[in-house]
């Protein structure tokens, strides 16, 4: 990310989202008018998508409910930051990590999905992943804080803006509610996107102040983008 002050400018401009990644470019422009209407355009975040892989979401990686979701973050993000990219990883009981058969010289807990390479990039991280398992947050939440905290975001005070998909409440309640709790006051914003049964997600209204909760229902693929942006920019660090 390049550090820049606030402007009344998206970070990525359409001209560029077109030439690099032109399926992306409708998403990218109700992006930019959810917000508008809320005067964000120029708001600069890091931003993060964080999947949930445990077994009960076989369905939404099948259906392409995840790549979709992926796409409509990096067309979100473009707005954002300007590196065109959004670090990306997956969860089940615990952080996945990434790495193995020889995709990256290192196992890590994020990679960046990028415009222009992100067609079927959910897919070919998912299928490297063997074993799909529980629900537990915690592991995810501490692995995010740690990239952000080694990034040059967190050095020049630019806010992280965590997109955290789910479709379970998590197993680990009470160490989840732990760690937001302790950690309100960092420059951290958690916007859940509920895939399911809103009802199952009631825990995730009461947690603390820097939580947002963006449920998409049993469905995700028949909401709108312009829909889920004007949940996600609810969500959004005004200062």
């Amino acid at each position: 990310m390049t550090v820049h002050s606030f402007q009344k400018s998206s970070a990525i401009s359409l001209e560029k989202v077109a030439g690099t990644a032109p399926d992306l470019i409708d998403m990218y422009k109700d992006a930019g008018t959810s917000l508008r209407k809320v005067d964000l355009i120029g708001r600069r975040a890091a931003v993060y998508l964080v999947v949930d892989r445990s077994y009960s979401m076989k369905k939404f990686f099948k259906n392409g409910a995840v790549q979709r979701l992926s796409d409509q973050i990096l067309s979100f993000s473009a707005h954002l930051d300007d590196d065109g990219k959004v670090p990306v990883g997956f969860f089940s009981d615990t952080m996945h990590s990434l790495g193995r058969g020889g995709m990256f010289r290192r196992p890590q807990a994020f990679v960046d999905v990028q415009l222009g390479g992100h067609q079927g990039r959910i897919a070919e991280l998912h299928n490297s992943l063997g074993t799909m398992g529980g629900t537990k947050y915690r592991p995810a939440m501490e692995a995010v804080r740690e990239h952000y905290r080694a990034s040059s975001a967190f050095k020049a005070s630019i806010p992280a803006f965590v997109v955290f998909q789910t479709d379970g409440a998590p197993h680990d309640e009470r160490a989840t509610r732990e760690f937001l709790e302790s950690t309100q006051d960092e420059n951290i914003r958690w916007q859940f996107v509920p895939f399911g049964e809103e009802r199952q997600f009631d825990v995730l209204s009461s947690l603390p102040g820097n939580v947002g909760v963006s449920a998409v229902g049993y469905n995700p693929l028949d909401l709108s983008n312009a829909e889920l942006y004007s949940r996600l920019v609810t969500g959004l660090p005004r200062a």
